[in-house]
């Protein structure tokens, strides 16, 4: 992964989607040396087109994906587009052997991520899944200290997200869950695939609870989305994982806690990280501190994309990024039919590769 030293005379970029996330990585372009030149972007709303062409000025504009990728020449294609969209855009690019980074969730339903996969299989073309917190120095140093053994093998995991709703969207797609989704999908894919990352495991059966507490107009999520759930993910090596999610809490909240069989835990704020020994009659702990900008807002998965470009990455390696947008998709739609029916939801078969 990306460490910081990267040197590169970057690619020439098209992005599919200059919304909030898309004008935000024209953004980082614009500010980052040698991570690529945007040369098209595309977006059906007038307006967000406006918006981005201040930050790629030289860029060709269209309205239409599909007449983009035609018309212009580029290395690669950057998906910022709503998820309902991302299996028709990723399958043209890599028909064309154009290299995709697609941002989370990889699809809306497990059917368009199947689809995706397929394609990924068929191309050499370099596939890759914004699922960004991999990335993110304090979550690689959690990772490294599991791999290290700092707390014997994980046997529970807890992640907290308390924020706002959900930001306003061109034409309120986010509230159809037919093309967002729902909420658990659209935002809560990263914390499922850290789970992934960290357990050593396969899901195999996920709980939830959750529902609606307050209408848009209250502060809560827009339409029907679901603003608080909790979900519990039980893995194939006994370990087992909990995210609890609220959209109604403006003073947000990002906190993960690990612990192993050792007894000794992980617990960290983005910010503080801290490994507390076992002993009940102390609170001794290592501490590690991480700047909150490294957190949000960074880079660092486009730069770890750009490595992986840069040192040839196989095929193997784009099929195992789609296997991981995947996996993280299907424990988000469980976790919603699992509300959906207050049952356990058992996950298929082979849903879930070991990480």
């Amino acid at each position: 992964m990306y460490e910081g030293n990267l040197h590169l005379n970057g690619p020439n970029i098209a992005v599919a989607g200059v919304g909030g996330r898309g004008t935000g990585f024209l953004k980082t372009l614009a500010r980052t040396d040698d991570a690529g030149t945007a040369v098209a972007f595309a977006d059906p709303h007038a307006p967000s087109r406006q918006c981005a062409g201040r930050w790629a000025p030289d860029a060709t504009i269209h309205d239409d994906w599909r007449q983009m990728l035609s018309s212009t020449p580029c290395d690669v294609l950057m998906i910022t587009a709503p998820q309902y969209v991302h299996a028709d855009m990723v399958v043209a690019a890599l028909d064309r052997g154009i290299d995709v980074y697609c941002e989370k969730p990889m699809a809306h339903t497990l059917d368009d991520c199947d689809r995706i996969i397929a394609a990924v299989n068929a191309s050499d073309a370099l596939f890759y899944v914004g699922l960004q917190l991999r990335t993110v120095p304090v979550f690689k140093h959690v990772k490294q200290l599991i791999d290290d053994g700092a707390v014997g093998k994980p046997r529970t995991m807890f992640y907290r997200e308390l924020r706002g709703p959900f930001v306003p969207k061109v034409d309120n797609w986010i509230a159809d869950e037919s093309k967002s989704g729902g909420a658990l999908v659209e935002k809560n894919v990263h914390h499922f695939d850290l789970f992934n990352w960290y357990c050593g495991g396969r899901a195999v059966r996920v709980h939830a609870i959750g529902g609606k507490a307050l209408t848009a107009e209250q502060g809560g999520n827009v339409g029907q989305l679901l603003d608080h759930a909790f979900v519990l993910v039980d893995y194939d090596n006994d370990m087992r994982a909990c995210l609890q999610m609220c959209f109604f809490c403006p003073a947000w909240a990002h906190e993960l806690e690990i612990i192993g069989d050792n007894g000794r835990r992980l617990v960290t704020d983005l910010e503080d990280l801290k490994l507390y020994d076992a002993e009940s009659d102390t609170r001794r702990h290592d501490a590690w501190h991480f700047g909150i900008e490294r957190a949000h807002g960074d880079p660092s998965g486009w730069l770890d994309f750009l490595e992986r470009r840069e040192r040839g990455s196989t095929r193997e390696d784009s099929r195992r990024q789609a296997e991981l947008g995947r996996d993280s998709v299907a424990i988000a739609w469980a976790a919603q039919e699992s509300i959906r029916t207050n049952q356990i939801v058992e996950l298929m078969p082979g849903a879930q590769e070991h990480q």
